[in-house]
């Protein structure tokens, strides 16, 4: 709860203000449901969810309730770690003028070091690189990014659905930004930064992994499965390929803990993923 309000001061205090703004309560059981009932009001829209659903069903109902809930063209999404700077939103703005077409928009996520979020850095589309890095207006294209900070607008979401709510965890926010790509060009905001407050600066490897959270790695793979079946030629086998490099590694990388348990969630995760059929939802116009 603690971050969520350190998020939401953050919020208040942007030198280009929102017009609304969405809170989703993952059926939290910490004080967040109190605390956030005591400000809801007309700007403040609390969603309590009726149980724990994961990141990925947050995010889905949070974009349901924008498209139903108000007229506003772009929707400033992120996640409740997310600490963005007072003009975090006028610098996505800014660039959103410039742009004016655009699929998303991504903020440039730093860990609490200054540092750049090793879980959160965007994939660049190399065929764009075609400008210097530092030029005043320069935004890169890219493929895909978290939804630790994004822009989005309303035409877009209308257009390509919503987020897999059945993902739980993990891959949701790459699968979504990587669909709109394929049909809008989509950029990277170096100047618009955010603050990640995640424990550890690391990427995701459950070969590394030691500790007590291994279970969560069944969404990966299951999700990853899933994707690599949508994908064709190449690209599912060099997805099919990615998966197998990791479960051989944990079968026969040296020092790695807890191998048992780590071949047992890459194996039921992989299973999982073949049957495994969510659907897109789609959202009337308004």
């Amino acid at each position: 709860m603690k971050l969520l309000q350190e998020c939401l001061s953050a919020i208040e205090i942007q030198t280009t203000p929102v017009d609304h703004l969405i809170v989703i309560d993952n059926h939290s059981s910490d004080g967040t449901k109190e605390f956030l009932d005591k400000f809801a009001d007309d700007k403040l829209d609390v969603v309590h969810m009726p149980q724990n659903l994961g990141g990925s069903a947050g995010f889905y109902r949070g974009m349901e309730e924008f498209i139903a809930s108000n007229d506003d063209e772009l929707l400033w999404l992120m996640d409740d770690d997310t600490i963005p700077e007072p003009d975090t939103l006028q610098k996505l703005l800014a660039a959103s003028h410039n742009i004016y077409d655009f699929g998303f928009l991504a903020s440039n996520v730093r860990w609490i070091d200054g540092t750049p979020a090793l879980m959160n850095i965007p994939v660049v589309d190399p065929l764009d690189w075609n400008q210097s890095a530092s030029s005043e207006d320069f935004y890169p294209v890219i493929k895909s990014a978290s939804f630790v900070s994004l822009m989005l607008p309303r035409s877009v979401i209308q257009q390509v659905g919503l987020p897999y709510k059945e993902f739980f965890i993990w891959g949701d926010d790459a699968e979504y930004t990587s669909r709109i790509s394929q049909h809008h060009k989509s950029y990277f905001v170096p100047d618009s930064v955010v603050i990640h407050k995640m424990k550890q600066n690391i990427g995701v490897d459950i070969v590394t992994d030691d500790s007590n959270r291994l279970d969560r790695y069944f969404y990966s793979f299951r999700n990853r499965m899933f994707l690599a079946r949508q994908h064709h030629g190449r690209l599912r086998l060099k997805s099919y390929a990615g998966m197998s490099w990791e479960l051989v590694r944990v079968a026969c990388g040296r020092k790695v803990k807890k191998r048992g348990k780590k071949l047992k969630v890459i194996t039921r995760g992989m299973v999982s993923g073949r049957f495994f059929n969510p659907k897109i939802t789609y959202l009337h116009r308004n």
